[in-house]
């Protein structure tokens, strides 16, 4: 790393570097009025990002702010 990064800025950095350590990526979308859980993928990291944002802006679009979108590590079983 470049020595003039923050300690800061390396951990985002090492954060970045592991979530390459996968297999995929899932985006999932959790209502928390129901419970209800739906898992989208799997995805290369940026598609799923893409996908991310396209869900927020649609369940925001439809009065759904409470849902939360994350973008979760898929790991497939050897």
């Amino acid at each position: 790393m470049p020595e003039n990064t923050t300690s800061e800025e390396q951990t985002l950095i090492a954060a970045a570097e592991k979530l390459t350590q996968c297999d995929g990526y899932v985006v999932l979308a959790v209502d928390p009025q129901t419970g209800e859980v739906d898992a989208h993928g799997p995805f290369d990291g940026m598609t799923a990002t893409v996908k991310a944002d396209q869900l927020r802006r649609d369940f925001d679009r439809g009065g759904l702010e409470d849902v939360s979108i994350g973008v979760v590590r898929l790991h497939s079983q050897a």
